[in-house]
Order: C-alpha cells, then sequence, then structure tokens
C-alpha cells in the first residue's frame, strides 16, 4: 500500500480516537464546577419573575438584607449605579427591509420591566446556599402584569404584544440562503406545486451538569476569575473585559475544568445566570 494512502487512512474522518481523559473521570477524579471550593466562598441565589410580561412596580429587600448570613442583596437598579456594561449581539445580521438586526441588550439583574418567566429580579449573596435560598423567599416584589404572546407565530403577528418597545414586530432578523429570485422562477414554471407548513418545535440542550460559575476578584493585583464549565473561556474573557467591566483583558482570567456535557450549549457565558 502507498505510503501516503495509508497514512491519509490512519488519520482520517471517522478513525478511533483514544481517549486519556477517561480512567481520571471514571474514578472519581474529575473536576466539575461544584468542586471548585474556594476560601470564604460565598452562594448566590437569583429571586426570578413569575411573570410572563409585567413591569415591576417596588422591590423591597430589606428583610433580605437583614436575614441571617446574608452579606449582600443587589437589584437591577445596583447593577445601573454601578456603572457595569453589558454585552450584546454583534452579528452581521439584517431585518428583512435591510435595517440592523434588533439585538437588545440585556442586563444581569433586570431593572424595571420583566419579559419571561424566570427573568432574574433581584440576587442575594450569603455564606451557606440555604441561608441565601431563605433570603430570596424574603423578598417582596409588586408586579403590574402586561400582555404576553408564548407562540412564536403569534408574536410576529401584527397585533401582538410587544417585548421591546424599540422593536415594532418583535422580529430581531431574518436569515435568507440561496437565490430567492431563481428559486420562484423555478416555482413559477413548475407543473405542480405543493405547499405544506412546518412548525419547529422548541429545542434545548441537556447536560449531565448544571451551568454555574464562581467568581473571585484579588484587590492586590486588581484581577478577576471566573472558574466557569464553558468551551471558549477567551471568547468569555474578552467579553467581561470589554463588555461588561470595560477593564484590560489582562486583568481578567476564566478558568475552565471538566464540562459535564457541552453540545454547543456550553460553548459561551451566558448573561442569564444561572
Amino acid at each position: 500500500m502507498d505510503g501516503g494512502i495509508a497514512q491519509s487512512m490512519k488519520f482520517g474522518v471517522g478513525q478511533p480516537v483514544r481517549r486519556f481523559e477517561d480512567v481520571r473521570l471514571v474514578t472519581g477524579r474529575g473536576r466539575y464546577q461544584d468542586d471548585v471550593v474556594l476560601p470564604r466562598q460565598a452562594y448566590a441565589v437569583f429571586l426570578r419573575s413569575p411573570c410572563a410580561h409585567a413591569r415591576i412596580v417596588s422591590i423591597d429587600v430589606q428583610a433580605a438584607r437583614a436575614a441571617p448570613g446574608v452579606l449582600a442583596v443587589y437589584t437591577g437598579a445596583d447593577y445601573k449605579a454601578d456603572g457595569l456594561s453589558m454585552p450584546k449581539a454583534v452579528m452581521p445580521r439584517k431585518k428583512a427591509d435591510g435595517s440592523p438586526m434588533f439585538a437588545p441588550q440585556r442586563p444581569a439583574l433586570v431593572i424595571d420591566r420583566v419579559r419571561y418567566v424566570g427573568d432574574p429580579v433581584a440576587m442575594v449573596i450569603a455564606e451557606t446556599l440555604m441561608e441565601a435560598k431563605d433570603a430570596a423567599e424574603l423578598i417582596a416584589v409588586v408586579y403590574d402584569e402586561l400582555p404576553s404572546v408564548t407562540s412564536t407565530d403569534e408574536a410576529a403577528r401584527p397585533d401582538a404584544a410587544r417585548v421591546w418597545d424599540e422593536n415594532p414586530d418583535n422580529i430581531s432578523h431574518t436569515v435568507q440562503h440561496g437565490n430567492k429570485a431563481a428559486t420562484d422562477a423555478a416555482f413559477a414554471q413548475a407543473a405542480h406545486v405543493a405547499r405544506q407548513r412546518y412548525v419547529i418545535t422548541r429545542v434545548h440542550a441537556q447536560y449531565m451538569e448544571p451551568r454555574g460559575a464562581i467568581g473571585s476578584y484579588d484587590a492586590f493585583e486588581n484581577r478577576y476569575t471566573l472558574y466557569a464549565d464553558v468551551n471558549y473561556p477567551h471568547r468569555v474573557r474578552n467579553m467581561l473585559a470589554t463588555s461588561v467591566f470595560n477593564v484590560p483583558e489582562s486583568a481578567v482570567r476564566v478558568v475552565c475544568h471538566d464540562v459535564g456535557g457541552g453540545f454547543g450549549a456550553k460553548g459561551w457565558q451566558y448573561v442569564d445566570p444561572r
């Protein structure tokens, strides 16, 4: 057999790749997010909206701040007052009329309006996880519920409730591939045309290890460190430095150990702080 052909077969697509991490993982020596415990580590719990769409009338966090073990309670107003920025999608996509895509900035804590069930409204930091959970239940939020829609088809109708006031049609962008004119011409010349409407259900990638993040700040080095279960640590570092903290990238470090199932969903650090 020719040497070149043998070499290509040995390293070609579909050839088995010997795994080197299995022994460590199956013998309990993996290191996931919950295996990372830092000195003086505290725990955060997020209070989330029970409403699909509502204005926040008021938030009372006094009882939560006075609860045992609580170190701090933050709301969207605190996030805004601290001057933290927000990441924003920068994909070069457009709407059907050629205008730029609508990509709203999403704060880590909602300031005045929730837009889905589970939108983060407040964050409680306490010495233990149970103390943080108990304190979160003491936060009193008054909501003024607004019309909502759960069907993507209905959301695009002219009379649908608007998720964002700045976006008149609830459509972020439109992606089109191929030659539309040639396709229309082919259908126009066809002897028979069959039409069928397809509905694509919502898709959610599930993984063995829930998403998590552990952050620390070193005041002596003026440096942030994030322990994250992501596949793109360098992109996350860039996002945190340039789009959130507004500091040099050298002041941010992202550490990734084992990731319990990725499937694309753990490639990026989400704005949603689950």
